[in-house]
C-alpha cells in the first residue's frame, strides 16, 4: 500500500451495501437506484454531493448522509428530489439517460409512497406465545400460574441436543445466512416451544409471520413475495402448508419458500417448522412407483431434504439433571416431571393424561362425536372441522339403542364434555374463534387436540371408518379437500367412494382428479370406462393422461387403438411415445412397424431399444448395425460401452466367437465395466487360461470382485494354490463374501490357521461382520471355541451387533445354548434390546419354541420392531395358527408395515378362506392399499373367480362387504 510523504495509508473507498427490502415498489426503486450507483463505478459518497451542489437545475440537495439512506436504507426517502437528484448524477457519470432515470425514480417514488409495503409480521419481542401455538401448561391444585406481561407464565425450560442443533441454525440466520430448519416429532413433544425458544435469540428489530387466514397454505402463497429480510417464517404443523388437499398447492409453496431461501437480496430470513414424524416421511419419501404420478411432493422433498431436527419422546439420560434443576424452580414442572410416565414430561405439560382418560370415560355421545374427529383427520381432513360434518358422522359411533335415547340437545351436551377445559389446559376439542381480522367460518368450527389426534392415528389403526362418516364428508367437507378423501378410499380399497370424491374434486377443477379416477377404474379392468375419464382428463389439459391411456389400452391388447393414443402423446411434443409404441409393436410381434417408430424418433436417442428387439427377433446383421447407432448416439456415456457389450453377447450366442471378441474388446476399450470380465469367460470356457486370467486381472482393476473371484478359481483349477489364495483374498477385500470361507479354508486345509486367523484379524478390526463370522468358525472347527468367544464378546462389548448373534451361533453349534442365553441375558440388562431377539432366535433354531415366544416378548416390548414378526413366522411354521394370528394382530395393531400376503396365505393353507379375507378387509382399513389385489388373488386361489372379478372392479363397501355394481360417469 502506497503512502504519502507524511500521511497515514491511502484508504481505498469503502462501496455501499445494497439495501435488502422485501418486493414492491419499494423495492424496485432502491435496485434502480443501486443499479445507477454501480454503474456509475461505486462512487464516493462525497463525490456524488459535490456533484449534486455543482448542478443548479436539480430541485433536491440532499446532504452526505441523506445520500447514504437514499441508497442504503429500506425505508422510502422522505423526498422524491433527493433520490431524483441522486438518479441524475449517478445516470450522468454512467453514461446512462438523465430524462430516464428522472422518470423512471419519479414514477416508482410515488407509487412507493400510495402503496407502502407493510412488513409482514410483527416484532418478535410483541408475540404471544399461545397465538403462536404453544402448549399452555397443566395446572394442579399444587400449582398456578403467574402473569407475565399481562400473559400466562410458560414453565421453565431445559434444554436439550435439538435445542443445540436449532440454536446453532438461528446463529447463522442472525449472521445474515437465510436458514430453514423443520422439527421433526409426536405430539407435545415440546417442538413449538422449543421454535419459541430459539427465536429469542434473534435481534429486536426482526419481525415474526405466521400465515394462517384464510388458510394456512392460501396465506402463505398470497404473501410469501413479501418477506422481507430479519423475517421468522413461522410455519408449525408444517404438513398443514405442505401436504395439502390440492397438490398443486403445497407443491407450489414449497417451491416459493426454496425461492425465499436462495434468495441474497431478502436474507436473512428464518423459516421454522414442525411436524410429526409421519408426515415427515409421506413428504420426504418417494412414493410407491404406483403412486408417483399421483402425490410426488417433489418440490417438498426438495425443499426438506436434510432440514430435519428430531425432537426425543421422552426425558432420558444426561437430560434428567437439568430437568430437576429446573423443576426445583418450578411447581409445574416438577409436578409433570414426578407424575409423567417412562420420560414424557412434555406430554404431560401438555395435558396429555388428562386427555385419555376424558376421552375413554366419555359419554357416549361425547365419545361419538371426539371419534368422529379423530378418524375425519385420520381421513385427511384439514385441522378445522365444521360441527355440522361431526354431527351428521357421529351416528355412525353409536349403537341404536344409544342412538334413540337421546336428548334433543345432546349436541350441546355432547361439546360441552368435549370443550371442557383439563387442569388449566385444553379439552378434547376446543372451539375455533377467528382472531381480530380473521375471516370468520359461517358455522361453528372445533379442532382436535394434537395429543389425541396421534393417539388415534396408532390405537383406531384398523377401526373401520362407519359409512355414516363418508357421506358426511360428502355432504359437509369442503369439496377443495375431496381429492384427499379419495386417496383415503381408493387406499381402503373402498372404490366407488373414491370416485365419487373423484367426480366432486373434478367439478371443482383439481387437475389430478380426473387421471386418479381413471387410474382407479384401470385397476379394475374397466378399460372404456378409464378411457373416458383419461381422454376428460387430456381434454382439460393434463396430456400425461395420453401415455396412460395407450399403455392401459396396450395391456389390454388393443394395439391399433394404444398407437393412435400415442400417436397424439407424440404429437403434443413427447418423442418419448414413439418409443413406447414401438416398443409396444416390439412386443406384438410387429416389428418392421416397430422400426418405423423408433426411425421417427428424431433425435433418435434410443436405438438400443430397436436393437434388443431385432435381437429378440433373430435378425442380427440389423441389430448390429442399431447397437452401433446406439454407442454412436450414446457416446462418452456409460451406455456406449453397455450397447457395444450387448452386441458382443448377441454374437457370442450366435456362435460368432470373433466378431463377439472384437466388439467386447470395443465395449472394453468405451469404458464398460462388464466387458473385461465377459471376454475373460469366453477365454476360459475356450481353453485359453492364461488369456482368460489377463482378462480377469483387467476386469479386476475396474473394481470388480466377480472378476477376481474368478480368476482365483482358475489358478485353483490349474493347480496354483498360493497364487490363487493370494486372488480369493483381493477379492475378499473388495467385497466378495463367499473368497473369506475359501480363504479360510484353503488356509486351513494347508495346516495355516494361525495365518487365517491373523489376516481375518485385521479386516475384523474394521468392523466385517463376515471375517468376525468366518474367524470364528475357523476357530471352533480347531477346537479353540473359547478363544473364538472372547474375540466376540470384545466386539459386542464395543457395541458390534453382530457380535451377538455370531457368539449365539459359535455355542448354539457347540451346544451351549443356556450359557448363551445367559450372555445375552447380560447384554439386554445393559440395554441392548438387539440380544432379545437374538437370543429368541437361537432357541427357534433349536426347537425350543415356546422359550422362544417368552424372548420374543421381551424384545417386542423393548420396541424392537422385527419381534413380533419373527414369533408370529416362527408360529405359523410350527402350525400354531391361532396363536400366529395374535402376533400378527399386534403387528398391524401399532401400525408396523405387515406381509399381507404371508398371513392371507397361512390362512388360506389352513382353509380359512372366509377369515383370511376378513382379515385382508380390516387391514384395507388401515390404508394398506395392496389389501384387495391380495384378496382377491385369494378369492381366486379358492375358485371363486366370480367374487373376485367382482372385487377387484367395484372394491368394498364401507360395511367390509363387496360393493354392488356401480358406475362411473365421467363429469359434465
Amino acid at each position: 500500500m502506497s503512502r504519502n510523504k507524511g500521511e497515514g495509508p491511502v484508504r481505498r473507498p469503502r462501496t455501499v451495501k445494497r439495501p435488502r427490502v422485501a418486493p414492491g415498489r419499494l423495492h424496485e426503486l432502491k435496485s434502480l437506484l443501486y443499479e445507477l450507483y454501480s454503474m456509475a463505478g461505486a462512487p464516493t459518497l462525497d463525490e456524488i454531493a459535490e456533484d449534486i451542489a455543482n448542478d443548479d437545475a436539480l430541485d433536491g440537495a440532499p446532504s452526505r448522509d441523506t445520500i447514504r439512506r437514499v441508497l442504503t436504507s429500506a425505508e422510502l426517502p422522505a423526498h422524491r428530489d433527493d433520490a431524483v437528484a441522486v438518479a441524475v448524477v449517478l445516470a450522468r457519470r454512467a453514461q446512462a439517460s438523465e430524462d430516464d432515470a428522472t422518470a423512471r425514480v419519479c414514477s416508482l417514488w410515488v407509487q412507493a409512497r400510495l402503496h407502502p409495503v407493510e412488513a409482514l409480521g410483527l416484532p418478535v419481542r410483541e408475540l404471544d406465545p399461545f397465538a403462536l401455538e404453544v402448549h399452555r401448561p397443566i395446572a394442579s391444585s399444587t400449582t398456578r400460574k403467574l402473569p407475565v406481561n399481562g400473559l400466562p407464565e410458560l414453565t421453565a425450560y431445559v434444554r436439550r441436543a435439538h435445542d443445540q442443533q436449532l440454536g446453532d441454525l438461528v446463529e447463522q440466520a442472525v449472521g445474515g445466512r437465510s436458514v430453514l430448519a423443520v422439527l421433526v416429532g409426536g405430539s407435545s413433544t415440546g417442538k413449538t416451544r422449543a421454535c419459541w425458544e430459539a427465536v429469542q435469540a434473534v435481534p429486536d428489530h426482526w419481525r415474526l409471520w405466521h400465515p394462517y387466514d384464510p388458510s394456512r397454505p392460501e396465506a402463505a402463497l398470497e404473501a410469501l413475495e413479501r418477506v422481507g429480510p430479519h423475517t421468522v417464517v413461522w410455519l408449525n404443523e408444517t404438513q398443514n402448508y405442505l401436504l395439502t388437499p390440492a397438490a398443486t398447492q403445497g407443491e407450489r409453496l414449497a417451491a416459493g419458500l426454496r425461492t425465499l431461501l436462495n434468495d441474497p437480496e431478502r436474507a436473512p430470513v428464518l423459516v421454522l417448522g414442525t411436524i410429526w414424524p409421519e408426515y415427515w416421511t409421506t413428504l420426504t419419501t418417494s412414493p410407491p412407483a404406483g403412486l408417483a404420478g399421483q402425490r410426488p411432493h417433489t418440490a417438498a422433498r426438495d425443499l426438506l431434504s436434510g432440514k430435519g431436527i428430531a425432537v426425543p419422546e421422552t426425558f432420558t439420560g444426561q437430560d434428567l439433571d437439568p430437568l430437576w434443576e429446573a423443576a426445583a424452580l418450578d411447581q409445574r414442572l416438577a409436578f409433570a416431571a414426578d407424575r409423567a410416565e417412562q420420560g414424557h414430561v412434555t406430554q404431560y405439560l401438555a395435558g396429555a393424561p388428562a386427555l385419555i382418560e376424558r376421552y375413554r370415560t366419555a359419554p357416549a355421545p361425547a365419545r361419538a362425536l371426539i371419534e368422529a374427529a379423530m378418524d375425519t383427520r385420520r381421513l385427511g381432513h384439514r385441522p378445522a372441522l365444521p360441527l355440522d360434518l361431526l354431527e351428521a358422522a357421529a351416528e355412525g359411533y353409536l349403537t341404536d339403542p344409544q342412538w334413540d335415547l337421546l336428548p334433543d340437545n345432546w349436541v350441546e351436551e355432547a361439546l360441552a364434555y368435549a370443550t371442557q377445559p383439563l387442569r388449566g389446559a385444553l379439552g378434547p376439542l376446543r372451539l375455533i374463534r377467528p382472531r381480530q381480522g380473521q375471516t370468520a367460518f359461517a358455522q361453528p368450527h372445533y379442532r382436535l387436540a394434537d395429543y389425541l389426534e396421534q393417539h388415534a392415528r396408532a390405537s383406531r389403526h384398523v377401526s373401520r371408518v362407519p359409512a355414516h362418516l363418508w357421506q358426511a364428508l360428502i355432504d359437509h367437507a369442503a369439496p377443495s379437500e375431496h381429492i384427499s378423501f379419495a386417496y383415503a378410499a381408493r387406499d381402503r380399497g373402498l372404490l366407488c367412494t373414491a370416485v365419487r370424491f373423484y367426480t366432486t374434486a373434478a367439478h371443482e377443477g383439481n387437475p389430478s382428479a380426473l387421471r386418479a379416477a381413471a387410474d382407479l377404474l384401470r385397476g379394475g379392468s374397466r378399460t372404456d370406462e378409464a378411457l373416458a375419464w383419461y381422454q376428460r382428463a387430456a381434454d382439460a389439459g393434463n396430456t400425461i393422461t395420453l401415455r396412460a391411456a395407450a399403455e392401459m389400452l396396450g395391456e389390454a391388447g388393443r394395439t391399433d387403438e394404444a398407437l393412435a393414443w400415442y400417436e397424439r402423446d407424440a404429437h403434443e411434443g413427447n418423442p418419448s411415445a414413439l418409443r413406447a409404441a414401438a416398443e409396444m409393436l416390439g412386443k406384438a410381434g410387429r416389428t418392421d412397424e416397430a422400426l418405423a417408430w423408433y426411425e421417427r424418433d428424431a433425435d433418435k436417442a434410443f436405438p438400443f431399444g430397436a436393437a434388443e428387439m431385432l435381437r429378440d427377433a433373430g435378425r442380427t446383421d440389423e441389430a448390429l448395425a442399431w447397437y452401433q447407432r446406439a454407442a454412436d448416439t450414446l457416446a462418452n456415456t456409460d451406455l456406449s460401452g453397455e450397447s457395444l457389450r450387448h452386441a458382443a453377447e448377441m454374437l457370442r450366442d450366435a456362435g460368432r466367437t470373433d466378431e463377439a471378441l472384437a466388439w467386447y474388446q470395443r465395449a472394453a476399450d468405451a469404458g464398460d465395466s462388464d466387458a473385461p470380465r465377459a471376454v475373460a469367460e469366453m477365454l476360459r470356457e475356450a481353453g485359453k487360461a492364461d488369456e482368460a486370467l489377463a482378462w480377469y486381472q483387467r476386469a479386476a482393476g475396474t473394481g470388480d470382485s466377480m472378476a477376481l473371484w474368478v480368476a482365483a478359481e482358475t489358478l485353483r483349477e490349474a493347480g496354483q494354490t498360493s497364487e490363487a489364495i493370494l486372488e480369493y483374498q483381493r477379492a475378499a477385500d473388495a467385497g466378495n463374501t463367499m473368497a473369506f470361507w475359501v480363504v479360510a479354508e484353503l488356509l486351513r486345509e494347508a495346516g495355516r490357521t494361525d495365518e487365517v486367523l491373523v489376516w481375518l484379524h485385521d479386516r475384523v478390526g474394521g468392523s466385517n461382520s463376515i471375517a468376525l463370522r468366518v474367524a470364528a468358525e475357523t476357530l471352533r472347527q480347531a477346537d479353540r471355541t473359547d478363544e473364538a468367544l472372547t474375540w466376540l464378546h470384545e466386539r459386542a462389548d464395543a457395541g458390534y451387533t453382530a457380535a451377538l448373534l455370531i457368539a449365539a451361533e459359535t455355542l448354539r453349534q457347540a451346544d451351549r445354548i443356556d450359557e448363551a442365553l445367559t450372555w445375552l441375558n447380560e447384554q439386554a440388562d445393559a440395554g441392548n434390546s438387539t440380544a432379545l431377539l437374538i437370543a429368541a432366535e437361537t432357541l427357534r433354531q433349536a426347537d425350543r419354541t415356546d422359550e422362544a415366544l417368552t424372548w420374543y416378548q421381551r424384545a417386542a416390548s423393548a420396541g424392537n420392531l422385527m419381534a413380533s414378526r419373527h414369533a408370529a413366522q416362527m408360529l405359523r411354521e410350527t402350525g400354531r395358527i391361532d396363536e400366529a394370528m395374535i402376533w400378527y394382530q399386534r403387528i398391524a395393531h401399532v401400525g408396523t408395515s405387515i406381509d399381507l400376503r404371508e398371513v392371507a396365505e397361512m390362512l388360506q393353507e389352513a382353509g380359512r378362506i372366509d377369515e383370511a379375507l376378513t382379515w385382508l378387509n380390516e387391514q384395507a382399513d388401515a390404508g394398506y392399499t395392496a389389501a384387495l389385489l391380495i384378496a382377491a388373488e385369494t378369492l381366486r386361489q379358492a375358485d371363486r373367480s366370480d367374487e373376485a372379478q367382482a372385487l377387484q372392479r367395484y372394491g368394498w363397501a364401507p360395511d367390509g362387504s363387496i360393493e354392488s355394481p356401480w358406475e362411473a360417469p365421467v363429469p359434465d
